[in-house]
């Protein structure tokens, strides 16, 4: 056994011993001293091999038959969790084995895994808020070495953190405490899944030669596995960043490696995928002014899947093309109702009155009060340095300067955030 594991069975002892309410001395007689268990118990010391079984045998525990036990159940929560990672599908008897598992004590390292494992499980069908509550529960029992419980818990934390949009959170866990060490004796697929997550906080944060950064550690981890569906992610996700970068061509390479990836795979060809990477497409054209391209890969991209994600986007491009009858049969197939995101029925009012024709100097403060605040707020930068200097034009168009001015800081304040995240 590693020392590892032999503190796990000095726990192990600390628990049964109190749960059938014998003092040390009661168990250690015989075998050794009362004050040499006490260090066994709290993993101070460790001893030999036979000590933990004679101990474990005065409580009526077989270690070897422990030891099979345990195994069994490692092996059960590693086969499920990778299946998660993987975005497999569990079995009912998987999820039924699994249930079976959770205790409130995690007195025990495998408690810990079946916690963090079902937590996970919770993350892959969206009950966010139970995931997170189990977590908080498992953290305090975190010992923070490279074993197995504090890779899972770094992997499904940072999950939790994404889905919350806890950004810097993941952010400076990463700068401050390097929790990416823990992971070096975890599998490369598991490596590879924490940086490309800390790529993905770093890009939302607008800290792109970071992201960049970490996408390729995340890239280089992954190297010579097959496992389709994340090699997808990773071409999207570099992409992305690239794009941001404004290396568009780049970007385009990636985006085109994509495409490769979908048409040759059958199992990932899912409308989802298609229409996420034909949405980062359209952007990466839309970016460049290239509006007829970015209109097109829009409305393929929500011919394959509906999105209202996109569907805004479709709308904007469409709308700097001058493209007045697509817009206005956006408008009327998509009416500001149908979009439950509040960014996205901001953007369809800006759009809406700003393709109208009958612009009034209250309705437009009135829009700008509601909207501009809130992107700030929010950190949407990129839609800040987008629509405020449209609402500032304007403005000026009716000479109202002072408002027009303060349009332009909101896009002044939105560029220096951004100059200052994308040079940290």
């Amino acid at each position: 056994m590693t020392d590892y594991k032999m503190k796990n069975w000095g726990r192990l002892i600390k628990f049964h011993r109190q749960q059938q309410g014998l003092k040390q001395d009661d168990v250690a007689v015989g075998i050794c001293t009362p004050s040499y268990l006490s260090r066994i118990e709290n993993g101070v010391v460790i001893a030999e091999e036979t000590v933990y079984g004679m101990l474990l045998s005065r409580l009526g525990i077989d270690l070897a038959q422990e030891k099979a036990d345990v195994g069994m159940k490692h092996d059960l929560l590693e086969r499920i969790y990778a299946k998660l990672l993987s975005n497999e599908i569990l079995t009912q008897n998987e999820l039924t084995r699994l249930t079976t598992l959770q205790t409130e004590s995690f007195q025990q390292e495998i408690d810990l895994l079946a916690g963090l494992v079902y937590s996970r499980y919770l993350f892959s069908i969206d009950k966010l808020i139970g995931a997170r509550e189990l977590l908080l529960k498992i953290e305090p029992f975190i010992n923070w070495h490279q074993d197995r419980a504090t890779q899972m818990y770094i992997g499904v934390s940072t999950n939790v953190h994404l889905s919350f949009l806890e950004f810097r959170e993941i952010i400076l866990r990463e700068e401050q405490l390097r929790v990416s060490n823990y992971m070096n004796t975890a599998n490369r697929f598991e490596q590879a899944n924490y940086y490309y997550h800390v790529a993905f906080a770093h890009h939302r944060y607008y800290s792109f030669q970071q992201a960049l950064y970490y996408i390729n550690i995340a890239t280089q981890a992954f190297s010579h596995q097959y496992i389709p569906l994340f090699q997808l992610k990773l071409y999207s996700m570099r992409g992305v960043i690239l794009n941001d970068l404004h290396r568009y061509q780049e970007a385009l390479v990636e985006f085109e490696a994509g495409q490769d990836l979908l048409r040759n795979v059958f199992t990932i060809q899912t409308p989802l995928q298609w229409s996420s990477l034909y949405n980062n497409i359209a952007y990466c054209y839309e970016c460049q002014g290239l509006f007829s391209e970015a209109v097109s890969f829009y409305e393929e991209a929500n011919h394959f899947e509906e999105d209202l994600h996109t569907v805004i986007n479709w709308m904007r491009a469409s709308y700097q093309q001058g493209n007045e009858e697509v817009l206005n049969t956006l408008f009327c197939n998509y009416p500001r109702e149908r979009f439950t995101v509040l960014h996205h029925q901001y953007q369809w009012d800006l759009l809406k009155y700003a393709s109208g024709r009958n612009l009034e100097l209250t309705k437009l403060k009135e829009i700008e009060e509601m909207v501009f605040s809130y992107f700030e707020q929010q950190e949407y930068y990129s839609l800040t340095l987008y629509y405020a200097p449209l609402w500032a034009a304007f403005y000026e168009d009716f000479h109202a300067y002072k408002q027009a001015s303060i349009c332009f800081k909101y896009a002044f304040f939105a560029s220096e955030k951004v100059l200052q995240r994308m040079s940290s």
